[in-house]
């Protein structure tokens, strides 16, 4: 007993108990200050490298378990106000502008600022954790687990928030580290993508707590060996995940073949797309293109965003230039285009059917959330210019408007996101619930180059497949070109001889649906986002553990 006891007493004064000696220990923060700001550097370094090369185009999603370990143990040396926030605010600053780099090739200063701002989101989160985590140090593992719960459910909340402040970012949540991983995304069908991030963000937390047993307190109890509880805890998280897994997977013969598609994918760069001068050049070679891949056995010819230089709707040559077309490879063309009303000069960016004989449909789809600093700019940013015209005032859509497509006498209900519009867990919600048979994502992220941004784009595309067990359809200007089923595995995608997204070119791919999927809709398409509401309830219990104690919080 007395020799556990001398083992801890480093650390007696985080109890508010007086070491051997009867001499009171220093304030945790004051005796901790002195070393916490080198190693708040060193764990907001290992942090940020970590949560980089988690997320597209690196894709190391097992780094996304460790991400937050190095700063969630920096929080235990007590550091000062100034030097955690300067730690919390620089490390988040630093992941999110590597992270969205390659939106430097429509703003440096929108980059920087938008990093700032979700730097500061990500900040207010570990300060929360920094609150919580003292009080759970000496507390029961179900407490703890508890604890742990609630942060994570912190975390979640402010993902969420994200969908809506400032117009709207949800870009790169957590979850999207494990697009490439199946056998986690699978629970994203119940709580939608955020309760992947949850679980991340849990196993970070028992994770750090038990490496804290370990190394920061030297504590091995002899019937867990190197490990306390709360391992266990976070890895029955897992083994959890794993069961969901093999419980989802479809019957080998459930599958049901819906049509072929093939993709057009014209690689025009964006100073040339809209450059007047080579608008007929620019037109000849999406023709070209659309004339290769019709040669290909394929029901539907699909085009990217904006794909035509004038708009297919409000400029009757394009219209009479398109149907004509159509006509001549018999086949339709599911396009995003825009759409210009000549009185008003308003305009829209949409998706339209183009159909053998008939023509241009009467039902299309309106963009419901614009681009920001792309299609227009936060207004509590105004002052960054717009860097991206589409020629006038574009306009949301406001309804779902699913597009009917004819295939061999079966009718399918297209469910639309233009560009952007996938990273929108609840648009493709809207779409699923209102009796989409599967998603088409048009897009153009040939503005953004080829360092990762149209990878992490199609990344969350995984996330809405997943989530509403609906396939999903891509056609990118630049890449990434191909279809996802409704298990979040990426089935088939375009890339030419040197392995690459980035060129000029087109294919086919066959979508299928899986029986059992095709009759119904995923818990998450038909509830929503309850877990959210779970995670908010969490954080609040955490929160009351947190004011339990409150001189821990500095």
């Amino acid at each position: 007993m007395l020799n556990r006891f001398n083992m801890e007493q480093p650390y007696a004064g985080e109890f508010g108990l007086t070491p051997l000696g009867g001499q009171e220990s220093k304030p945790p923060e004051e005796g901790a200050s002195s070393y916490s700001k080198y190693w708040g550097i060193i764990a907001g370094l290992l942090s940020a490298l970590f949560w980089i090369l988690s997320i597209p185009p690196f894709d190391f999603a097992e780094a996304a378990y460790i991400a937050f370990v190095p700063l969630l143990l920096w929080l235990y040396t007590k550091p000062t106000r100034r030097v955690f926030w300067l730690v919390a605010i620089g490390a988040a600053w630093v992941s999110w502008f590597v992270i969205l780099i390659w939106l430097r090739h429509v703003t440096w200063f929108g980059t920087i600022v938008l990093s700032g701002i979700l730097a500061v989101i990500c900040a207010v989160w570990l300060f929360f954790a920094k609150c919580i985590l003292p009080q759970l140090v000496a507390r029961n593992i179900l407490i703890r687990t508890l604890g742990f719960a609630g942060i994570a459910g912190a975390w979640v909340l402010l993902e969420w928030s994200r969908t809506w402040f400032f117009g709207g970012f949800p870009w790169a949540p957590l979850a999207l580290s494990q697009w490439e991983r199946p056998v986690v995304l699978q629970i994203a069908s119940w709580s939608g993508a955020y309760g992947v991030s949850f679980l991340l963000i849990f196993f970070n937390l028992c994770l750090a707590h038990t490496l804290r047993h370990r190394f920061m307190r030297r504590e091995r109890k002899l019937w867990m060996g190197w490990f306390s509880p709360d391992l266990y805890v976070g890895m029955g998280a897992l083994g959890f995940c794993i069961y969901v897994f093999f419980s989802a997977l479809p019957h080998p013969d459930s599958t049901e073949r819906m049509f072929t598609a093939a993709v057009v994918q014209p690689y025009i760069a964006p100073e040339l797309k809209w450059d007047t001068n080579r608008e007929l050049e620019n037109l000849e070679i999406l023709e070209r293109q659309t004339r290769f891949v019709s040669s290909l056995e394929s029901d539907v010819i699909l085009w990217p965003e904006a794909a035509t230089p004038w708009p297919v709707m409000g400029t009757p040559q394009m219209q009479v230039r398109v149907e004509r077309l159509v006509n001549e490879i018999e086949k339709p063309i599911l396009m995003g285009n825009l759409a210009e009303d000549r009185v008003t000069k308003e305009w829209r960016n949409g998706v339209f059917l183009v159909k053998p004989g008939a023509g241009l449909s009467s039902d299309f789809y309106t963009k419901r959330e614009l681009v920001p600093f792309g299609e227009y700019v936060p207004p509590i940013l105004s002052f960054i210019d717009k860097f991206v015209p589409v020629g006038g005032r574009s306009i949301p859509g406001e309804k779902v408007s699913l597009i009917n497509l004819t295939v061999g006498g079966s009718v399918y209900r297209i469910g639309s996101l233009i560009c952007y519009e996938d990273v929108f867990s609840n648009l493709a919600r809207e779409s699923a619930r209102g009796g989409a048979d599967l998603f088409f994502v048009a897009t153009n992220n040939a503005w953004y180059g080829e360092e990762g941004g149209a990878e992490q784009h199609a990344a969350h595309s995984v996330l809405r497949a997943v989530e509403n067990r609906r396939p999903v359809m891509r056609a990118g200007n630049g890449g990434w070109s191909g279809w996802i089923d409704s298990y979040g595995t990426v089935r088939d995608l375009l890339v030419d001889a040197e392995g690459t997204i980035y060129f000029r070119g087109g294919g086919a791919y066959t979508i299928v649906q899986f029986e059992e999927w095709s009759r119904q809709q995923s818990y998450y398409t038909r509830h929503g986002d309850w877990f959210v509401a779970l995670s908010g309830g969490l954080a609040v219990i955490s929160l009351l553990l947190g004011l339990y104690r409150p001189k821990h919080c500095s």
